[in-house]
């Protein structure tokens, strides 16, 4: 895993959730995000690349609960962190006159893509490292990443398996019912 990185919401969420919250399929992915979360902050090198017009943030205000041990934790290390990061790790997402962002691979096999997911695509693309995209819980973003691999972007899965499975029940299974 690189240092730098840019982490979609739902690994630090999910490892946020309230255990009483959190579904049994979902108790191993948490604790991988958990240990992520905790190897991540307690690593003194650890670098998270963000938007300059708060799109993230205010994702992860929204979503990453500090009503537990692990929320106040990643919050805690987020608070610091923001106050110090680095110009090159805090960017400006172009968009263009339809509101899409410039540096997102817009073309037919990535329209489909979820339009509030983008702006860590277009985040990679921007970044002069191509940080790598770390996912938990998403599993739609299962059926892009050799598409996205394609265009410099890379994505990790914290559990390939369940990410599979989510993208299988969700995308393909789509309808079947």
């Amino acid at each position: 895993m690189d240092n730098k990185i840019i982490m979609d919401t739902n690994v630090a969420a999910k490892a946020a959730t309230p255990l009483t919250e959190c579904k049994d399929e979902e108790l191993d992915v948490q604790q991988k995000c958990m240990r992520f979360i905790k190897n991540f902050v307690d690593n003194s090198e650890s670098k998270l690349v963000l938007d300059a017009d708060y799109q993230i943030i205010k994702e992860y205000r929204n979503r990453i609960s500090m009503k537990t041990d692990m929320g106040r934790i990643f919050w805690r290390w987020f608070n610091k962190y923001i106050s110090c990061i680095l110009f090159d790790d805090y960017l400006k997402l172009d968009k263009d006159s339809e509101g899409n962002y410039v540096k997102f691979p817009l073309e037919e096999r990535t329209k489909d893509f979820d339009f509030s997911d983008r702006k860590f695509v277009a985040l990679s693309r921007t970044h002069s490292e191509h940080p790598t995209i770390v996912e938990a819980t998403d599993g739609k973003w299962f059926g892009f990443k050799e598409i996205f691999e394609e265009y410099g972007v890379h994505i990790e899965f914290l559990d390939r398996d369940y990410a599979e499975m989510m993208y299988n029940r969700k995308i393909l299974n789509k309808g079947k019912d």
